[in-house]
C-alpha cells in the first residue's frame, strides 16, 4: 500500500498535478509520513509491564520511569561509551543525604 502511494505521490510530483490536485498531494504526503503501525508504543507498554511485573514491590516511580526509559531506548543506551557515562557521573557533586 505505501508503495503504491508513494509511486502515485512521485508520479504526481513528476508531471506538475501538484498545482492541479493540490489536496490530493497533500494527503498522500501525509498518508505517508504517518506511521503504518504503532508497535513502537505497544513495545513501551509490553517494556513496562515487563519490569513492573518483575519490580514492583522494590523500587520506587522514579526509578521504575528511568528503567523504562533505558529499556525502550535500548539501541541509544548500547552504542553509549560508559567510560564516558561514568566520568560524567563521578565529575557531578555528591548528592548524598546526611545524617
Amino acid at each position: 500500500m505505501i508503495k503504491a502511494q508513494f509511486l502515485l505521490l512521485s508520479s504526481i510530483a513528476k508531471t506538475r498535478l501538484d498545482e492541479v490536485y493540490p489536496n490530493v498531494f497533500i494527503t498522500l504526503r501525509i498518508a505517508l509520513s504517518c506511521p503504518e503501525t504503532v508497535a513502537s508504543v505497544e513495545r513501551s507498554f509490553s517494556k513496562l509491564e515487563l519490569i513492573k511485573t518483575f519490580n514492583r514491590s522494590h523500587m520506587t516511580d522514579s526509578r521504575l520511569s528511568s528503567l523504562t526509559m533505558l529499556s525502550v531506548e535500548a539501541s541509544c543506551v548500547r552504542s553509549l561509551d560508559l567510560v564516558d557515562v561514568i566520568k560524567a557521573f563521578a565529575c557531578q557533586k555528591t548528592r548524598s543525604k546526611p545524617f
